[in-house]
């Protein structure tokens, strides 16, 4: 406390000199340092630490109410104000002390009063009727003692002092909770500014009893609907195409205290449009209850722009490859074209034999180059069986061994037992002869391969379950070498297409693409663990097949001749509009014996079934036919007359093929044959069509 806070100002309203000369002996001399003062100083307000400076009135005198008014009005003006006055009761002529009282109040309310009264004649009841209950109010009876006048003096300012410290700390915390007030309203408009103006659609929601509470205009135009018809929508009822289930299922999500980050959201305005959202969403706080708000994104465009430019790039890179296509295929033209001719000419004396084999061989190598663009480009139609993978090493081990050459040690750490897997036997075939033809051109100047292959099982989280994988049992396939390695800046775009770090011309970079293409296509995962200088492994991880999974062994040798019973074909109803091809199944249906009868498109061919007697056991049709009847459609419909019919689809490319949901009909799925396919390859196929339903 300064000296000057330790000094007050004090009025004297009294009409007698003497009484004047009284208050200034008593309260401008040195302040009393006496017991009396302390003790009543320590009752009132506490031990003081450190002790406050002397208590120091200043006086001011005034004979009669009015002059009093005016210094108390002065003194407010100069903002030196009284905190105390002694008011006699009778000032004759004029005001008298209740009424000088009643006006000094009205001026200055704060001002602490004692009146001085030498009569009873007016009580404390009289008093308050025309003053009111105050308390800044006492009576002094005169005459009076000084030390009493004294300790008045010391209480009433000091309580005065307190009055007006603890006003001006009220004045403080209002001043203080206006300006947070002011504050936290431009912070609410500033946010309901910002909400409005955000180009994201955003929408608040509560998070107790789940309702839009607010949107924005972005909302309003991203989700074709108005605030009014926004704003009390729930989950259930906000319909449009958002599942409520999996979307109240995020808000728990979020009252649990997880963030959502792009959630995928299909969004149907209308039966013809549809869109595709991403939404993110926090919680938050709104007058002390929970909410949440989303930010939704409208990504259809981009998405559409995205696929448009997969699609550009995958042209562009396929257009890269075509002049090392247009060579290899050529190089196999050549072959079968130079071969062909040498037997057509009549001065020709060599082997048949000799001439042919090389151009079955090259129209194998031919077929099996497209089938490697189409499964990249995922075009290829799988036709998944039952894999007894020990049958199907056993059949590869030589191949590999000549792949590999005599210059690389090959080792070999398959058990005897593995379980069985759905997968279409060839594509398995490539991804084992891919990797081991990667390995053995990382070994140029020779080294080991291992190829090593157990049962696992996966279990939910492990980092080996890539997306689109799920927790199971699995076969697991290591291809090992002790090559050059990859280096880790290259390691992560070797599944890229068209990446390879060979020499122009000693390889595509199919190879890699395409095995990772045919193991994610049938719902495996791929690694890769490598260091430059010490080697590379590769691992597979492929699901095993259901118990229930139709098949027999499809693992067959196809030098195995034995296959087709001539019984299966009792009838067979042959469909195709290719005049070469016709006259081949005409030879090889001869040849074994089967009854056929020959229809060149699918409107022939229900005349024909119509009339058959007996009727067909089995169905081999083109699957892309002319007159508007297209393979998939003959079969659905002659499957409504004889559900047991077995059918053979032949196609060389349809798109039909790309989703297996087009293959649905009455009774067990269609056999699907790609073309080019060798009459061996057909008559396995019509064997297995043939199958009669299971039970």
């Amino acid at each position: 406390m300064s000296s000057n806070d330790s000094i007050f100002r004090v009025l004297i309203i009294d009409d007698m000199p003497t009484i004047h000369e009284d208050f200034r002996k008593i309260l401008a001399s040195n302040p009393l340092q006496n017991s009396h003062v302390d003790t009543l100083a320590t009752a009132i307000f506490g031990k003081a630490s450190p002790t406050p400076p002397p208590m120091r009135f200043e006086l001011e005198f005034a004979a009669q109410g009015q002059t009093g008014l005016a210094l108390v009005q002065d003194a407010l003006a100069e903002g030196r104000s009284f905190s105390l006055a002694f008011v006699d009761m009778r000032m004759p002529p004029g005001w008298d002390g209740l009424e000088t009282i009643r006006r000094l109040w009205a001026t200055d309310p704060h001002l602490q009063v004692v009146i001085c009264t030498a009569y009873s004649d007016h009580s404390w009841s009289a008093i308050t009727a025309r003053l009111g209950q105050s308390d800044n109010l006492l009576i002094l009876k005169k005459p009076f003692d000084n030390i009493e006048v004294l300790q008045l003096a010391h209480a009433l300012t000091r309580k005065w002092r307190l009055a007006q410290d603890n006003e001006s700390h009220l004045t403080s915390m209002a001043d203080m909770l206006r300006s947070r007030t002011e504050e936290l309203r431009g912070a609410e408009e500033g946010f309901a500014a910002a909400f409005n103006a955000s180009p994201l659609a955003q929408v608040i929601m509560s998070l107790e009893n789940p309702k839009v509470i607010a949107v924005n205009v972005a909302f309003e135009k991203v989700m074709s609907m108005s605030k009014t018809e926004a704003v009390g929508l729930t989950t259930e009822s906000f319909g449009r195409g958002f599942d409520p289930v999996k979307w109240r299922t995020l808000i728990d999500r979020l009252a649990a205290g997880s963030p959502v980050d792009d959630h995928p959201f299909v969004y149907q305005p209308s039966p013809t449009i549809t869109r595709e959202l991403r939404c993110s969403a926090r919680t938050l706080t709104i007058r002390g209850q929970q909410h949440c708000i989303w930010v939704i994104r409208d990504v259809t465009e981009q998405i559409a722009t995205e696929r448009q430019l997969r699609q550009s790039q995958k042209m562009e890179a396929i257009g890269q490859l075509a002049a090392g296509v247009a060579h290899d295929f050529n190089n196999l033209l050549t072959v079968i074209q130079g071969y062909t001719s040498e037997l057509l000419d009549p001065r020709n004396k060599a082997s048949t034999r000799d001439m042919i084999e090389p151009v079955q061989a090259a129209a194998t190598r031919a077929a099996n180059l497209t089938r490697q663009l189409l499964i990249f480009s995922r075009k290829e139609v799988i036709q998944a069986k039952r894999i007894n993978l020990i049958v199907l090493f056993k059949e590869l081990r030589p191949l590999l061994r000549r792949l590999i050459g005599t210059h690389i040690d090959f080792q070999w750490n398959v058990p005897e037992k593995l379980a069985p897997i759905m997968a279409d036997p060839a594509n398995f075939e490539q991804i084992i002869v891919n990797l081991v033809i990667n390995a053995r051109d990382a070994m140029p100047e020779g080294g080991r391969i291992e190829i090593a292959a157990r049962n696992c099982r996966l279990e939910a989280g492990s980092p080996q379950l890539q997306d689109g994988c799920f927790p199971g049992d699995y076969i697991e396939v290591k291809v090992t070498d002790t090559g050059t390695g990859i280096s880790q800046d290259i390691l992560p775009r070797i599944f890229e297409p068209f990446f390879t770090t060979k020499e122009a011309g000693k390889g595509t970079g199919l190879g890699l693409s395409t095995v990772h293409s045919i193991v994610r296509q049938q719902g495996g995962s791929i690694e890769v663990e490598s260091k430059l200088g010490s080697g590379t492994t590769f691992t597979v991880y492929h699901p095993v097949a259901d118990a229930s999974a139709r098949g027999s062994n499809p693992a067959h040798d196809p030098n195995d001749n034995t296959k087709s019973n001539l019984d299966d074909y009792r009838n067979v109803l042959v469909v195709e509009d290719d005049t070469s091809i016709q006259a081949l199944l005409k030879s090889i249906f001869k040849r074994h014996g089967i009854k056929h009868t020959l229809a060149v498109d699918g409107v022939a061919a229900q005349e024909i079934w119509r009339k058959a007697t007996p009727p067909f056991d089995l169905l081999v049709t083109d699957i892309v036919m002319p007159k508007g009847i297209d393979g998939i459609r003959l079969a659905r419909m002659l499957r409504q007359d004889n559900p047991d019919l077995g059918v053979v689809l032949t196609s060389g490319y349809s798109t039909l093929l790309f989703d297996s949901a087009n293959l649905a009909m009455p009774g067990n799925p269609p056999m699907v044959l790609q073309k080019p396919y060798t009459p061996d390859e057909l008559l396995a196929a019509m064997t297995e069509a043939c199958i009669s339903p299971l039970a």
